[in-house]
């Protein structure tokens, strides 16, 4: 199983979506997310949610810049991002599940995510 998605987005400022699939600190998987397709040779600015990690608190995301797929951490702060992106989640966990069973998410927020209900 992948540690992350990303997606090309060009909606509320951000140029790319981050939905983080792990418990484990995003900060030890940088360069395999700067390494990324997706990522490689573009500029912008990321949204990263880490849902896996918070759960569902003030700092489940994240916002920086890149430029040629580096995380620029120093522009790194926490935001609260239009409902579209809590949606953008929950429909992509709703799709490949087997990522949510054994998730620190409550069983009100696996139940959502199964009705496809953005939290």
């Amino acid at each position: 199983m992948n540690n992350f998605v990303i997606k090309e987005i060009n909606a509320e400022g951000y140029n790319r979506f981050l939905l983080w699939l792990s418990f484990e600190n995003l900060m030890d998987n940088l360069s395999s997310i700067e390494e990324a397709p997706s990522m490689l040779h573009t500029s912008g600015r990321i949204l990263i949610d880490q849902l896996f990690v918070t759960g569902d608190g003030d700092n489940r995301f994240i916002c920086c810049d890149f430029q040629n797929g580096k995380l620029d951490l120093k522009t790194a702060h926490i935001v609260s991002p239009a409902d579209l992106f809590r949606k953008e989640t929950v429909d992509w966990l709703h799709d490949n599940y087997n990522y949510v069973e054994h998730s620190i998410l409550t069983e009100n927020q696996r139940q959502k995510v199964k009705d496809g209900i953005a939290f």
